[in-house]
């Protein structure tokens, strides 16, 4: 529930490259393959995914909250 939670608030294209490059551990040059997107771009969107979690995480465990894994 936490993770559906947490990909939620991301959105669409935020979620995508989080869920395919956290979760199912695919490359960064195969999401931006499989997504349509430009070369490189994919690092720019899975930095500004992975800062909108830590934010989300921050907001609802708290910001000294235990961490995950």
């Amino acid at each position: 529930d936490r993770v559906i939670a947490a990909l939620d608030d991301l959105g669409p294209g935020l979620q995508d490259a989080a869920l395919r490059c956290c979760c199912l551990l695919e490359g960064l040059e195969i999401t931006e393959k499989r997504l349509g997107w430009s070369a490189r771009s994919g690092k720019i969107v899975l930095r500004i995914s992975l800062q909108r979690l830590v934010r989300h995480y921050e907001q609802t465990m708290g910001k000294f909250a235990p961490r995950i894994g």
